[in-house]
């Protein structure tokens, strides 16, 4: 490639790339003031950028000591009904170099509404995770439940104690319900659908259908 075509073509990459990052900066900024507006409906503290350290104070889950490079935006505090949610988009990425990954999504965290909830993570079965079970890696059956189990995997350090939390309500509810990643930390539950963020205007039926969710533990 001839000198003038060599540069030519880095300019071109360079152009592109600041495109992409242009547009993704006005996606997010639409995306705030978007939220800021349902926040004000809904009755609800507003925060552009969330405090990691402010919000692990609200519950320590198990998501935040998950990868590097973690924030928080969009943060919106308050009572929905009669819980007293915090929710939020949340990045975090896995890896470096040509295997890194970022995941972005919105999350509602809450106290659980049973206060003898233990320690567990739920989260959607899929063929990553089926694998995983083959090879060693815990999930917790619920026996009275297959069809809940085929749908999701669970995973706690008192297995006796999760089993005899995850009633007949809980599982009939979830395996009706799929999609949800949840996770339970010292009386407090993380409740997402991994790698999503709803559209603004769909935002409150998510916490609603989350809050539900959490209730149905």
């Amino acid at each position: 490639m001839p000198p003038t075509s060599v540069w030519l073509f880095w300019v071109a990459l360079v152009l592109v790339i600041l495109v992409v990052v242009v547009v993704s900066w006005r996606k997010e900024r639409a995306r705030t003031e978007a939220l800021r507006r349902v926040a004000e409906t809904a009755g609800l503290m507003f925060q552009a950028k969330g405090d990691l350290a402010a919000l692990r104070s609200l519950g320590d889950v198990q998501l935040f000591d998950r990868g590097h490079s973690k924030r928080a935006a969009n943060l919106m505090t308050g009572r929905v009904g009669d819980d007293h949610v915090a929710v939020f988009d949340y990045w975090f990425t896995v890896g470096s170099g040509k295997n890194k990954n970022t995941t972005c999504q919105t999350v509602v965290l809450l106290p659980s509404a049973k206060r003898s909830l233990p320690d567990l993570q739920m989260a959607p079965e899929n063929p990553v995770t089926r694998l995983a079970e083959k090879v060693g890696f815990q999930d917790i059956d619920i026996e009275s439940s297959p069809e809940f189990s085929s749908r999701y995997i669970v995973r706690g350090a008192d297995e006796a104690a999760i089993r005899a939390a995850l009633s007949p309500r809980a599982t009939t509810y979830f395996a009706g319900h799929e999609g949800w990643s949840v996770e339970a930390k010292s009386g407090h539950v993380a409740i997402y659908r991994h790698g999503s963020r709803p559209k603004p205007d769909g935002l409150p039926a998510f916490i609603e259908e989350a809050c539900s969710a959490v209730r149905n533990l």
